[in-house]
Order: C-alpha cells, then sequence, then structure tokens
C-alpha cells in the first residue's frame, strides 16, 4: 500500500512539474502576473510531492568537457551581459550607495569620518586599496564591481562541486548568472554583500576540501578567508560564523561516534577565525562591531523592526519560482540524506532569521537565495538523474523563465541621478563651503562627488540636526527659525536639491543642469 501510494505521488510530481513549468513561462513573459495564482503554495506542494524521488544518491555528475565548458561561458555572458546594459549609454554608477563607496574607497582609510568606521569594515578598505593604485575609482564602482560579481559565481561553482558534483555545480552556476534576485543585488550595489558571500563560499569550499583529503594548506585557506570575511563583511560573517558554531560540535559526530579530535580542531580553527576578524576592528574601526550590539539584540526582541534595505519576503518568493520548488526538493535531500554539513545549518539558521523577522531580515533573503540557488541544482540534477532529456528540457524552460525577467529588469534599470545632476554636483568642487543634500535620496552622490563636507539628513558627521529639526528646515517660510537652524553651520553653505522643489526665503537659486538645481544660503 505504501508503495502504491509513493508510485502516484511520483506520476502526479512529474505532471505537476509540467504544468508549474509551462505556468512559469507564461508568467516571465508578462502574459500572467506573477501574483494571480499561489505559486509559492504550488512550489511548495511539488517539493513535498518530489520526497519520493530521493530513494537513491545523486549520481556523480560528471559532465562531457566540452558541454560544461560551453555552459560556463554561456554563464559568465549573462552575469556580465545582464550588468552591462545599464551601463549601455550611461556613464553614471548602478545603485544608491554608489557614492558611499566612491567616498569610502578614496578616503576611508586615510580620513577621520567616525561614520566610516561605523559603516565601512575596514578589511574591504584595505582590499580596495591596491586596486585604486591600477584602476580609477569609477571603474571599480562599475566593471570592477561586474568582476567580483563573476567571482561569487564561481564560488558558487566550486562549492557546489565540491559539495555535490559537477552537474550541481554547473547548473547552479547558470542559475546564478539569471537570478533576478542577485541582479537586484547588483543594482543596489551590495559591494561588501558581494566579496562577503564569495568569501564565505571559497572558506566553506576549503573546509570542505581539508575534511575529504586532510591537506593541512586546505585548512589554513579556510581559516584565512574566513577570518578576512569578519574583516570585509559583518552580516556574511554573523552568518558564516552561526553556520560554523553549530557545524563544529556536529560534525563530528559520525556512525553513532563522536571524533573529539575533530571537535578539538574545530574549535580552535573557529578561535583563530574570530582572532583575525577581531584584529581588523582594533582602534578606530572598533565602533563598527560595539554599535552593532544593540541593534542586534532588538531586532530578537523587537522582531520585524529591523528589515534592512532589499526586497521583502514576499516579493523575494515570486521572483524566484523558476528555482523555489527545486531549492525545496534539494534542502528534503539534504535533510533525509542528514548531511551535517556547513550548507544545511546556513540554510536552517539563514530561514530563521528571514521567517521569523530577525534583525536585518530582508538583507538576509540575499545570502538565503544563495543557499537556495545551490540546493536548487541539486534538485534540477535529481531530476536528471531520474529522466535526463525531461530534466534538461525542465532546466533549460526554468532558465530561459528566470533570464527574461533578469533581462527585462536590465533594460529598465537606470541610475537614480542622471548625467545633468552628476556633472552639478562635481562642479561643487570649485565652491568654498560646505555642501547640504535635501533628502537622503541624494546624499550618497553629493557626498561622493562634491568634494565637499556634507550635511544631510541622519547621515555623515557634520550633520547636528535631529529628524524634527529636518522637518522644520524643509517645512518652514520663517527668515529667523531658519537662520537660528542655521547658526549650527559655519561658512558658506550650498544646497543640492535636485528636482525637488524648495521654496525657502533664505536659499536662491546658485546653478542649475538641466532639471538640476544648487542653492546658496543667503539669510
Amino acid at each position: 500500500m505504501k508503495k502504491h501510494v509513493w508510485d502516484v505521488s511520483r506520476e502526479t510530481f512529474w505532471q505537476l512539474v509540467v504544468i508549474y513549468a509551462l505556468a512559469v513561462v507564461v508568467v516571465s513573459l508578462g502574459v500572467v502576473s506573477r501574483f494571480t495564482l499561489h505559486f509559492e503554495i504550488f512550489a511548495l506542494i511539488l517539493g513535498v510531492l518530489g520526497i519520493g524521488l530521493l530513494g537513491g544518491s545523486l549520481g556523480m555528475g560528471r559532465l562531457n568537457i566540452k558541454w560544461k565548458y560551453v555552459l560556463i561561458v554561456l554563464g559568465v555572458f549573462l552575469i556580465v551581459l545582464f550588468r552591462v546594459i545599464p551601463y549601455i549609454g550611461n556613464d553614471v554608477p548602478i545603485g544608491y550607495d554608489s557614492g558611499i563607496y566612491k567616498y569610502a574607497i578614496e578616503n576611508g582609510l586615510s580620513g577621520d569620518d567616525e561614520w566610516v568606521a561605523r559603516a565601512v569594515e575596514p578589511g574591504f578598505l584595505y582590499l580596495m586599496e591596491p586596486l585604486k593604485l591600477i584602476f580609477s575609482t569609477d571603474f571599480i564602482l562599475s566593471w570592477g564591481f561586474i568582476g567580483f560579481n563573476l567571482i561569487l559565481g564561481a564560488s558558487i561553482y566550486f562549492f557546489s562541486k565540491e559539495y555535490f558534483n559537477e552537474r550541481v555545480g554547473v547548473i547552479a552556476f547558470l542559475i546564478y548568472s539569471v537570478s533576478v534576485i542577485q541582479f537586484e543585488v547588483f543594482t543596489y550595489m551590495y559591494y561588501k554583500n558581494i566579496i562577503g558571500l564569495s568569501l564565505m563560499l571559497f572558506s566553506f569550499y576549503f573546509l570542505r576540501r581539508y575534511n575529504k583529503d586532510r591537506l593541512k594548506r586546505d585548512l589554513v585557506l579556510f581559516v584565512i578567508l574566513g577570518g578576512f570575511l569578519g574583516g570585509v563583511h559583518r552580516p556574511t560573517f554573523y552568518i558564516y560564523g552561526l553556520s560554523y558554531f553549530v557545524y563544529a560540535f556536529v560534525g563530528p559526530y559520525t556512525n553513532r561516534n563522536y571524533d573529539k579530535k575533530r571537535l578539538g580542531l574545530n574549535v580552535i580553527s573557529g578561535i583563530i577565525i574570530l582572532l583575525i576578524a577581531g584584529s581588523f576592528y582594533l582602534g578606530r574601526f572598533s565602533p563598527s562591531v560595539t554599535g552593532m550590539f544593540n541593534p542586534v539584540l532588538e531586532g530578537f526582541v523587537d522582531t520585524g523592526s529591523s528589515p534592512g534595505t532589499f526586497l521583502s519576503f514576499k516579493s523575494y518568493q515570486f521572483l524566484t519560482l523558476a528555482y523555489l520548488p527545486f531549492a525545496l526538493l534539494g534542502a528534503f535531500y539534504l535533510f533525509k540524506k542528514k548531511e551535517y554539513n556547513v550548507l544545511m545549518f546556513w540554510v536552517l539558521i539563514n530561514a530563521g532569521i528571514v521567517y521569523f523577522q530577525f534583525f536585518f531580515f530582508n538583507r538576509f533573503i540575499i545570502h538565503l537565495d544563495i543557499a537556495l540557488i545551490i540546493l536548487s541544482g541539486v534538485g534540477f540534477s535529481l531530476l536528471i538523474d531520474k529522466k535526463k532529456k525531461f530534466g534538461i528540457i525542465l532546466v533549460a524552460l526554468m532558465l530561459f523563465s528566470a533570464g527574461f525577467v533578469s533581462l527585462d529588469r536590465a533594460r529598465e534599470l537606470k541610475p537614480l541621478i542622471n548625467e545633468n545632476g552628476l556633472e552639478l554636483i562635481k562642479s561643487l568642487e570649485n565652491v568654498d563651503g560646505k555642501v547640504m543634500s535635501l533628502t537622503s535620496e541624494y546624499s550618497p552622490w553629493v557626498l561622493g562627488y562634491s568634494g565637499k563636507d556634507v550635511i544631510a539628513p541622519g547621515l555623515f558627521d557634520e550633520n547636528s540636526w535631529n529628524e524634527s529639526e529636518w522637518e522644520i528646515f524643509w517645512n518652514s517660510d520663517n527668515k529667523d527659525e531658519i537662520r537660528e537652524l542655521m547658526g549650527d553651520y559655519q561658512g558658506e553653505i550650498y544646497l543640492f536639491s535636485g528636482t525637488r522643489e524648495f521654496n525657502n526665503p533664505c536659499f536662491e537659486l546658485f546653478r542649475e543642469n538641466g532639471k538640476y538645481k544648487v542653492l546658496k544660503y543667503g539669510c
């Protein structure tokens, strides 16, 4: 009877996969809205029904050498293509954070800005130093960032290949190349995030190699990369540390035996990683660690209050329809096989943070997505093992669907400020005084490209007003009230109002370029 039930579920699974694949293609082409049906429930049902396929292990997953390189080249081409399209006919960096990165790269180590010490990890700044000797900052922000996106793709391939097999590695790499979620990471210019995830995956890659071959070189690389990760991106190190902490104590347990020697090595490695990471924050950069304690603790107590800037979980589900059910299938395979590796703990911890909305939960969707991309490589590979031709066609359809969505997003993407606005900001290098930004929307650009001390709402060291004082500044037409507020700042003050209307009696037009304006304080 039990066997009959599983036979029925397997047949139902294959039929539903066909329906699901066709539905996803239709959605990706924009014929039907992705919100028309509860696709996330459909994906969960497919993942559960697919458990019946998990009787065996993954095969060797070897690929024909020619096809392997063709697919890898295709993945590289797609990663670069989607990220180059927004720069066709445009020289303005993509992403809200580009101005902040420009300022930090050029002044972070040489300056004494307190906000840099709190917000920008020193390991990232040290990594940028040799690149500055070769490339301009604008090149680093555009082509350099695309290069680091390629490195993340490579880390996904090598991690997946080492933990599973070559076919899983290639499929995961291809899914990453067309992932709209990872393209969104690019559009936000989450530079440290991309580098941090690459370090995390390569570190765990060398951990796996060491556990397999016992080469000390791999152990050293695992520790060094993990420690450097701590100096480059704190949130990724947070996921890395929690995943490794659980693995360090559970991993030595095999076949009812507990390897105490391996446990000791795990603990010592973890301590060294913490020491390396901590060394980056001695002295000036210590506030970037100590200042995180309260927000993180509050995020666990008052859940949902600190989401971080990124897509919501609801949006995430509907943007990953092409691989979500197959990622679930890969996760079920991992749990059924009792693969107590860091990927399992990464998925469980990361999913818990996102689902229960702990600190920075929306930003941790980025990390969860990388884990699910790897697991979807496992899920698709399982289908290919069962029905080769069907599985290959399915992978091709899902890659087409995801790629079409990403291509559409790339074609519509525009920088948050145009060339006229950027030229106007750059022209402020020649004025004598400080520059204000009317809104936080313009603040990073004014900081990075004006070459001046910047007064911005809620940002940077020059700001001395609280939120209520900014509200008065934005809305008051009383000269005496504005004069009293502006008394907090000395010298000439220029205000970049961008395309916003600001009819304040104390400010008059100083310069304009197209629809963008700079005003000068005159009371």
